[in-house]
């Protein structure tokens, strides 16, 4: 082999090694996954900048205008999975506890060293990624200082609210801050306790909003028979499980008598109603109030309102560490109201904070299966 030869033999080398090898991020090989088995996003303090600006939302109304996510799949839901077609219209005491037995408690885990902690803090994809980093950096930095931890990250993903709750389940997240009905959905199962509620000013409830095109044939959550309505996720409270507990109770079964389509956030189905993709939607109520242009507001209408919901919850594994929860604990509840602009206060939270949801999600199932 020439010197000619060997030299382009070395370039060739370079080449192959420099430029074809698989992009591969070391920061991301620990990063809990979902159910499908791709990595969830998780973002701190360091790296927000640059989740911020490759966020796909950047141009949506909340900076002004809005436009339609069209990676949002619009296949609609049959009853077959969801609801039966039994009687609609019963009514339960949706505030009865529930007697049943549950699984014993788990020990909490042996202590750590808190100073060398990375807090994985997981929450649920309510909003586009924009929004929630937003919210989240500055918590996230006080949350560090004030737990003596090594670093608090936030650890979400773009596709369904169950996706958090596996990844504390498999013990990949610490905590998850999560609606109710999702917390209940998988307390049992997966050993999973209350730490702190969240609490926006004075309030510890928010409610869930109907809403529908100003112009559009839905004027009222009667013409909803025939419509098409969009869902948040089948785990989110505000954006599923009280509005379909409304419309049972008036005797509208959606999965029956209309189209159901689950759009993974709040901000989707805003988007959905806008661009007339959906004949009506449900969404928190706070997403009416983020909107910066107040004209869009002009271009919809609100239907009903459910009723009030207990405030988002951060849970753990039962296992969790207990100077880890304790300490967490601690660091939320010291949060001071106006501390942050436009972040909420924590309380402690008990299981006792959230009998009503529990039995509202009693009374669905039991539709589910033809009670």
């Amino acid at each position: 082999m020439t010197s000619k030869t060997r030299i382009c033999v070395i370039f060739a080398c370079l080449y192959l090694n420099i430029f074809l090898q698989p992009a591969i991020c070391q920061a991301w090989e620990d990063f809990p996954k979902d159910r499908g088995n791709n990595y969830l996003d998780s973002y701190s303090d360091d790296d927000y900048q640059a989740a911020d600006s490759s966020d796909d939302s950047a141009d949506d109304f909340f900076k002004g205008g809005y436009y339609e996510d069209d990676a949002t799949d619009y296949s609609a839901y049959s009853d077959d999975t969801y609801l039966s077609d039994g009687d609609d219209g019963e009514s339960t005491n949706s505030d009865q506890s529930f007697a049943e037995v549950r699984p014993p408690m788990l020990e909490p885990g042996a202590p750590i060293k808190l100073e060398e902690k990375s807090i994985r803090l997981g929450r649920i994809p309510y909003r586009s990624l924009r929004e929630m980093m937003t919210q989240a950096v500055p918590l996230l930095r006080l949350l560090q200082k004030k737990s003596g931890a090594k670093d608090v990250r936030l650890v979400s993903n773009r596709n369904d609210y169950a996706s958090v709750i596996d990844a504390l389940a498999r013990g990949n997240i610490d905590f998850a801050w999560v609606g109710p009905a999702a917390y209940l959905s998988r307390r049992d199962k997966d050993h999973l306790m209350p730490v702190a509620k969240a609490k926006f000013g004075a309030a510890t409830a928010y409610r869930g909003v109907f809403i529908a095109p100003a112009k559009g044939k839905v004027q009222g959550l009667e013409d909803l028979k025939g419509a098409r309505i969009g869902f948040v996720d089948p785990e989110s409270t505000s954006g599923y499980i009280y509005p379909l507990y409304l419309l049972l109770q008036l005797g509208i079964n959606p999965f029956r008598d209309s189209q159901v389509f689950f759009l993974k956030n709040h901000d989707n189905v805003l988007r959905a109603v806008l661009a007339g993709k959906i004949d009506a939607g449900v969404c928190l109520d706070d997403t009416l109030n983020s909107i910066k242009d107040k004209t869009v507001l002009d271009k919809i209408i609100v239907l009903a309102k459910t009723n009030e919901i207990p405030s988002d919850v951060i849970v753990c594994r039962q296992d969790c560490p207990l100077n880890l929860r304790e300490k967490f604990l601690e660091a939320l509840l010291s949060v001071k109201a106006n501390e942050i602009p436009g972040s909420p206060t924590f309380l402690q939270a008990f299981d006792q904070d959230f009998v009503e949801v529990e039995g509202i999600i009693k009374f669905i199932e039991a539709k589910k299966q033809g009670k």
